[in-house]
């Protein structure tokens, strides 16, 4: 900010990250919170400042933390959901071929071929996806939980599990009705 009536792009951040980092944290983990606020000041950064006056400033940063929050939210609902779909999707595709009109012979053999083209896919995966998958849907831990064994971002496992599922969509397509 050039103008001597703005205020210094450092004497903002240092004045308002406290306080947007706050209540960020209404909404979201401390973590994702100052994620959001940080992603707030880059696009402040990124912009023509010249205009920019503190005295409009305080509405617009909190009005784009309260609106990076809300779509942080969603983010995490469509992931979430995304990947309880797909889950699901998997399951309902190996019970279809587990409880079909064949004979059990016929079921086995499907059943085993399936299980092994899943453990194959999944085992092509990233290590972080892989380990990320497997805690998601074989020990059933919960985004929440998988973000604070492994220490990170509940956004980075939810981002692990949607890529995953992509990458296992893909390598299953043959299987998929």
């Amino acid at each position: 900010m050039k103008n001597e009536q703005n205020i210094s792009f450092d004497a903002l951040y240092r004045k308002y990250y406290p306080r947007l980092a706050s209540y960020a944290a209404f909404f979201l983990k401390n973590d994702e919170a100052h994620d959001v606020v940080q992603e707030v000041f880059l696009e402040l950064l990124k912009k023509e400042n010249d205009q920019l006056k503190e005295s409009t400033l305080n509405a617009l940063l909190y009005k784009s933390v309260q609106n990076k929050c809300v779509d942080t939210i969603r983010h995490r609902k469509v992931i979430e959901q995304y990947a309880s779909d797909v889950g699901k999707q998997l399951l309902q595709m190996e019970l279809d071929l587990f409880y079909s009109s064949r004979n059990e012979v016929e079921e086995a053999l499907l059943s085993k071929e399936l299980q092994e083209q899943i453990d194959a896919a999944v085992e092509t995966l990233p290590a972080r996806g892989k380990e990320i998958f497997k805690l998601y849907f074989e020990h059933r831990k919960t985004a929440k939980e998988i973000a604070s064994i492994l220490e990170i971002s509940r956004s980075t496992v939810e981002n692990h599990i949607y890529n995953s599922v992509q990458a296992l969509r893909e390598k299953l397509a043959d299987y998929r009705k």
